[in-house]
């Protein structure tokens, strides 16, 4: 018996070599360590009032994996959700061109940032958070306007 699951387990790791080595399959590791997940936005601080809008009872979801964001919310435009392209470097966050995730229509770009603004975007393209906060359990961005609180799902 033990030299059977011995044999199975060197085989298995045999193949996962031999496929990896012959590019059939690609293993993969992101660098964005704690921010790859999905986050929900909790809060959105005003820095010039100093308002808070208290999003904890609703839906406001971003989700980050390798280099794609995604954000949704069932309760924006019918539970539409939008993608792009993001990166991490340096203490910041940007995001570039949002687009609808809508993959029949090929991604149509976002052209109004009120639909995004929900989410705590105020402007459609190259947008810029300091990084303030990152653990595995809460995250905070901010830019010169606004300031946005996250937990982790």
């Amino acid at each position: 018996m033990k030299k059977n699951i011995l044999f199975i387990s060197i085989s298995a790791l045999f193949c996962l070599w031999l496929l990896t080595a012959c590019g059939l399959v690609e293993l993969h590791s992101s660098k964005n360590g704690d921010l790859d997940g999905f986050w929900h936005l909790e809060t959105i601080d005003s820095l010039a009032t100093g308002n808070t809008c208290d999003l904890r009872e609703e839906r406001r979801f971003w989700m980050f994996q390798g280099t794609i964001f995604q954000l949704y919310c069932p309760e924006v435009m019918g539970g539409q959700r939008f993608v792009g392209q993001f990166s991490h470097e340096n203490g910041t966050l940007t995001l570039w061109k949002v687009l609808y995730d809508i993959r029949e229509e090929g991604d149509p770009v976002v052209e109004s940032v009120d639909i995004i603004r929900p989410f705590g975007i105020n402007q459609i393209e190259n947008v810029v958070f300091r990084v303030d906060e990152l653990s595995g359990s809460k995250m905070t961005l901010s830019n010169e306007m606004l300031r946005l609180s996250f937990k982790k799902h």
